[in-house]
């Protein structure tokens, strides 16, 4: 009987791990806005509006690529050239500015 009581104390401490772990993952996701997404060439253009982004200030952050399983790898080749800027949610409307801005100005 025993056995059986530390078996339910592990089972609802892992629950309650898992919980908390999915609540802070999904609080910190929910802080990024997806500004763009590109593939190619204009992948590459993203990325330095990225750059410009990151040394005026903003907090950006950059994903290449698309992690995939070793299973879906070979799916995914046309996916190894993404690029995607995602920023916070309270400077999207600056960074939405800084972008449309012509690029003399910046």
């Amino acid at each position: 009987m025993e056995f059986m009581n530390i078996r339910y104390f592990l089972i609802i401490v892992l629950v309650v791990l898992f919980i908390i772990i999915v609540a802070r993952r999904t609080k910190e996701s929910l802080r990024w806005v997806l500004v763009g997404e590109e593939f190619g060439e204009k992948g590459e253009q993203l990325h330095r509006d990225y750059e410009l982004l990151a040394d005026a200030g903003f907090e950006v952050r950059l994903e290449r690529g698309v992690k995939t399983s070793i299973f879906f790898r070979r799916f995914s080749k046309d996916l190894a050239d993404r690029v995607a800027i995602y920023a916070l949610k309270e400077d999207i409307d600056r960074v939405e500015r800084f972008l449309t801005q012509p690029k003399k100005r910046r």
